[in-house]
């Protein structure tokens, strides 16, 4: 009766012991939970402001002037419309993935491969396919070179620009590839040209591809942007803002799909309402020069632009509320040539004097990627972060794993 009395009390407080650790665990997972939900209402708030364009904005800039041409139809706002929604309900559950590259990962990456894609000429722009990954490139030799990522082998070249290429882009979804220079082309990824759209008439610096996989934006050097239907192969409407000095030098739609990002040549960010055609906010990025690349965050808090001074990084959340007075959330001093965030929106990597990652919202050092013998122009993740690809004026495209 001792010994069954004594294990009974051993069995209590063990259960007493668990029953705590229990309440300890639901009271933390509450608190991270609380936490998440309301900085997730922060970020839509933020983002409904500028959609409602309720921030401090010069009102020389609250309406602007639109060609008399086509317009964005009532259909196709409403297919934006849907999609945002779908995506902002979907995040909230969306999980990071459990193949994700882990920090000591990356600190461990070396370089894998190093290939002279264009040959003789230098590579200006890169992209990477999430699912297969392979590698699109886009050179001053006026190609387009789809190559393997893994050997370096070429796998598709596309030839009809003929001026320097200025970005590049992969439909994660299907078999296309995205190219500007002095036209914007859809080629197959073997290589056979889709169409052009032929709707500006200066370098096409920006383009960026809508959530829905169906709508293609385009910044130019000619102080306009447009926004094309891939469905129906037609540019939908072409948005001219003569208060762009210089005209535009970037371009990058936001996840959720109604908001777009444009960096000018003059230093400048403006976030459009893409739905009313409205500058809802513009703030000088940049102490001067452009706007070298704008990149948001896939879970939509953040925004990363580049220039001669530094990657800086913006808070949306603040943005809003800052309007034309705007300030960094973090400063990478340097000048910067590209940024990406990983799909996750863990990482975000740089282009410049040498590739650097640095870990999202805590903004630490994660590693620096030394190699390329000259200003390192273009860099992208692989599939969960495994992989970077990046090129460089050296004339070299090199993958880091």
């Amino acid at each position: 009766t001792h010994l069954l009395r004594k294990e009974l009390d051993k069995v209590r407080a063990e259960l007493s012991h668990t029953l705590y650790q229990h309440d300890a665990a639901c009271r933390v997972i509450a608190k991270v939970l609380k936490e998440r939900d309301e900085a997730l209402k922060e970020r839509d708030e933020a983002i409904a402001a500028l959609k409602a364009g309720r921030v401090a904005v010069p009102a020389a800039a609250e309406s602007m002037e639109v060609d008399s041409g086509p317009t964005i139809s009532e259909a196709i706002k409403e297919r934006m419309t849907e999609k945002s929604a779908e995506l902002s309900k979907g995040r909230k559950k969306r999980a990071i993935s459990p193949n994700l590259a882990s920090e000591d990962t990356l600190k461990g990456f070396k370089e894998k491969l190093n290939k002279a894609v264009h040959k003789g000429s230098a590579p200006s722009c890169i992209d990477v396919h999430l699912e297969n990954n392979t590698i699109v490139t886009g050179g001053m030799d006026s190609k387009v070179i789809v190559s393997d990522s893994a050997t370096g082998k070429v796998v598709a070249t596309m030839s009809g620009h003929t001026k320097p290429v200025r970005r590049v882009l992969f439909h994660q979804a299907s078999d296309m590839v995205f190219s500007s220079s002095e036209v914007v082309k859809v080629w197959k990824t073997d290589g056979k040209e889709l169409c052009t759209f032929n709707n500006h008439k200066g370098e096409i610096n920006g383009i960026s591809l809508h959530a829905t996989g169906d709508y293609l934006v385009s910044a130019s050097a000619d102080k306009s942007w447009a926004f094309y239907d891939l469905t129906t192969a037609a540019c939908c409407q072409v948005v001219p803002d003569k208060d762009a000095a210089g005209g535009y030098s970037a371009a990058q739609l936001h996840p959720d799909g109604l908001i777009l990002g444009t960096g000018t040549i003059d230093s400048m960010v403006k976030v459009w309402d893409i739905k009313t055609i409205s500058n809802v906010v513009s703030f000088k990025a940049t102490s001067g020069g452009a706007v070298g690349s704008i990149s948001f965050s896939e879970n939509g808090y953040y925004m990363a632009t580049t220039g001669a001074d530094g990657l800086k990084v913006w808070d949306l959340r603040k943005l809003a509320k800052q309007g034309a007075d705007a300030q960094p959330a973090k400063v990478f001093e340097g000048n910067w040539k590209d940024a990406r965030f990983d799909y996750s929106g863990t990482y975000l990597v740089g282009a410049g004097s040498s590739v650097k990652v640095w870990l999202a919202k805590s903004w630490n050092d994660v590693v620096e990627l030394n190699g390329h013998g000259n200003d390192v122009v273009g860099a992208a993740f692989g599939k969960d972060a495994s992989f970077i690809a990046s090129c460089s004026s050296d004339k070299t495209v090199r993958m880091w794993a």
